[in-house]
Order: C-alpha cells, then sequence, then structure tokens
C-alpha cells in the first residue's frame, strides 16, 4: 500500500515530462511566414505636375535564372518628385500586384528602404507613408535628385519583413530580406 501512493504521483510527473519535453515550438522565420508571394518585380514612379518618370526592376525567374531586366531612372536634377512604389509577383499566371497587400495590408510588418548611392548628396528620398506605430512604410513620399548633368548613381531597394514588430524599430539591423535590388539612376 505504501509503494502504491508515490507511483501515482510519480506517474502523473512522468506522463507531465513527457508531454512537456515531446512538444517542441516550431520556430517560425519570415522566410516561412512572408505571407504573400515573392516579389519579382519593382517599380518606381515619379511624378511632377503631368510628368512621369519610371524606373523598373524585373527578374520574374528569381535570382539564378536569366539576367532581370533593367530600366535605368532618369530624373531631372535639382528637382523633386512624388514617387510611388509598384510591386509584382510576375513569376506566375496571372501576374499578382502585390502593392496593397504589402504597404497597406501588412504596413505594420514591412519596411522599403531606398538608398541612395553613393550618398545624399546624389539625390534624397523622404517616405511619407506610416504604419499604425508611425513608423516610415516607404512605398510612396518625396524624391529629390539633387544632382543632375549626366551624374550617375543608383538607388538600393531594399524591403525587409518583420515578424516581431518591435525589430521595425531597428531598421535594417533586424528582420529579412524580401527585395535587395540596384537600380541606375542617371541625374538629367
Amino acid at each position: 500500500m505504501n509503494g502504491s501512493r508515490w507511483r501515482s504521483p510519480l506517474a502523473a510527473l512522468m506522463a507531465f515530462a513527457v508531454l512537456a519535453w515531446g512538444c517542441k515550438k516550431e520556430k517560425k522565420d519570415a522566410d516561412a511566414d512572408l505571407g504573400h508571394a515573392a516579389v519579382t518585380t519593382v517599380e518606381i514612379w515619379l511624378t511632377q505636375g503631368g510628368d512621369t518618370i519610371r524606373g523598373r526592376y524585373k527578374d520574374p525567374d528569381g535570382p539564378g535564372g536569366r539576367p532581370p531586366t533593367i530600366d535605368t531612372l532618369k530624373p531631372l536634377g535639382g528637382q523633386t518628385y512624388v514617387y510611388f512604389i509598384r510591386l509584382l509577383d510576375e513569376g506566375g499566371n496571372p501576374v499578382q500586384d502585390l502593392t496593397s497587400t504589402i504597404f497597406e495590408g501588412q504596413k505594420n510588418t514591412h519596411q522599403l528602404f531606398i538608398l541612395p548611392e553613393p550618398d545624399t548628396l546624389f539625390a534624397k528620398v523622404t517616405p511619407m507613408d506610416v504604419d499604425d506605430l508611425g513608423r516610415p512604410v516607404g512605398g510612396r513620399g518625396l524624391y529629390e535628385q539633387r544632382q543632375g548633368g549626366g551624374s550617375q548613381g543608383a538607388l538600393r531597394l531594399v524591403l525587409r519583413h518583420y515578424l516581431n514588430l518591435a525589430d521595425k524599430n531597428f531598421g535594417l539591423e533586424r528582420g529579412s530580406t524580401d527585395l535587395d535590388v540596384r537600380l541606375p539612376v542617371v541625374g538629367i
């Protein structure tokens, strides 16, 4: 009888241990939880008055396949434009427009960084759209082409995806990359 008293608690403890160590939480990462299709094409549209300029990076079969098609952006030097970004998945049929999915529906977990190269003396980009916490999203804003006269540079477009909302506060340091491309720019 004395032996049966300790068997029941011991059995319960062993059952709990088996359940606790046997059930692993699956580690999620941003690549497995994009929440959208792959971005294969990015377009930047610059508008000023009635004038519109477009630059595009298109790689429908993704990295490692055929080379991408890249259109050079040619804004006027000394001018400020309103910009907006269009994101597409052209890897399948039909083509999917991901712009509103990422910049509106998933704005709290994404940020597009538009980084002028060689530096901000060449061009300056100021995002005007924000997420629910007032942080930049990057889908639209102001683009200032500071240098003209045939000066050459590029825009590096980096779309970051954050599973942890607080990680967005750290910019490029955290999250995963949904897109990282360079678009040539010639200031006219």
